[in-house]
């Protein structure tokens, strides 16, 4: 198998963490569920650790708790989508993660006009004289 170019030139170890992270950040929400896609994230893989970030303070100690106790499921969810093998999971405080705004292109002041210029550089209509 081919390695990505990026991973090359890196320790065997960390390239397939790193790999291991792309595929957890693919898959993200379907390993932690709907509920909590919404306030975590995948922070980093290292050493077959789980590192999951939350930005909401109030529930940290409460999804430790149960990360602890549906481990064993997360775990096997992992494997079967992801075919990575991981032995822990943490629980740890991040930031939000900034929310992009796109916003749609200006329309032109004049659609006719915008569409006549298309078609004339591509050579639709002749040029007015």
């Amino acid at each position: 198998m081919l390695q990505s170019i990026e991973f090359v030139n890196e320790d065997p170890v960390r390239a397939a963490e790193k790999r291991a992270e792309a595929r957890l950040v693919r898959a993200w929400a379907l390993v932690v569920g709907p509920a909590l896609v919404k306030h975590t994230c995948l922070l980093r893989v290292r050493n077959r650790t789980l590192f999951m970030g939350c930005w909401k303070p109030e529930i940290i100690p409460n999804l430790r708790k149960s990360a602890e106790a549906v481990w064993p499921e997360i775990q096997a969810r992992l494997q079967r989508l992801t075919r990575i093998h991981l032995q822990k999971i943490e629980v740890l405080p991040c930031d939000a993660p900034e929310v992009q705004v796109v916003l749609p292109p200006a329309p032109p002041a004049d659609p006719l006009a915008a569409v006549l210029t298309r078609l004339r550089n591509q050579g639709w209509t002749p040029r007015r004289t």
